[in-house]
């Protein structure tokens, strides 16, 4: 079955002094593209990093031999990215310390392959379920394999939550050993929703305020309602947010 698809794409900067954020989305026809990035490390560096990434990306993959598959040309890019931005330097020609979440998706025919390094998230809506199919590369991802493997107490759990969120794994540190990819490609539907975001999206709404959105049917609109949602929130900490939409329909 021959697949359509419509795009929307959308960032804002939140309370943060900085966008740190950036993204890059193409679609040609049954080909779909779509990248999002979350900077860090402080003066610009994190900018520099998250930019940067997009930039080196963007051309590899305009480089891409068509017949690689999406699951080898992702394994053999991240770490490109990742050399990248490890070698970044500052003003005094010493190494940065900058970094970046990646998520990236592509969608060719009904297949959809991704791949991600840190914190932001890419989900798929199917019918009413909401799925997150990436993992959050936090201490607390490590946290919660100790405490469901019993190497540590409830104590110690709840003494180191409060690092919970440092990310383990982004491009730029240096050696990327985390990082989630499928192999073998997702099968797309018809209706359903695919969306990429930073942590700016899901640290002030809920899955259940994300979805009710994405119900909405136009793509413009719907990821329009939800940065707006995002806005209306007024969180004194909003940090920058950077979302990308992508609805399948039947082609004809």
């Amino acid at each position: 079955m021959k697949m359509k698809y419509s795009t929307a794409m959308k960032s804002i900067q939140g309370t943060r002094e900085e966008q740190e954020d950036c993204a890059y989305k193409y679609i040609n026809g049954q080909e779909v593209v779509a990248v999002v990035c979350d900077g860090m490390g402080g003066h610009d560096s994190g900018k520099l990093a998250s930019n940067l990434t997009i930039q080196k990306f963007r051309e590899l993959y305009e480089k891409k031999d068509p017949s690689e598959p999406f699951a080898e040309f992702y394994m053999n890019t991240v770490d490109i990215l990742d050399e990248l931005v490890y070698h970044l330097k500052n003003e005094e020609g010493t190494r940065a310390g900058a970094g970046t979440t990646f998520v990236a998706a592509t969608v060719k025919g009904e297949d959809l392959s991704w791949l991600s390094v840190g914190d932001s998230r890419l989900y798929i809506l199917r019918d009413n379920e909401l799925v997150q199919a990436t993992r959050d590369h936090n201490y607390f991802l490590r946290l919660n394999q100790m405490k469901h493997e019993n190497e540590i107490s409830e104590r110690q759990y709840n003494s180191e939550a409060a690092k919970g969120e440092a990310l383990i794994s982004f491009i730029g540190i240096g050696g990327i050993e985390i990082m989630d990819i499928n192999h073998s490609p997702f099968k797309l539907r018809a209706d359903d929703t695919v969306l990429l975001s930073t942590d700016g999206l899901f640290k002030a709404l809920s899955d259940s305020e994300i979805k009710q959105c994405l119900h909405i049917e136009d793509t413009e609109e719907a990821l329009s309602a939800l940065i707006n949602k995002v806005e209306a929130k007024a969180l004194r900490h909003q940090d920058n947010t950077t979302c990308i939409l992508i609805k399948c329909s039947h082609g004809r």
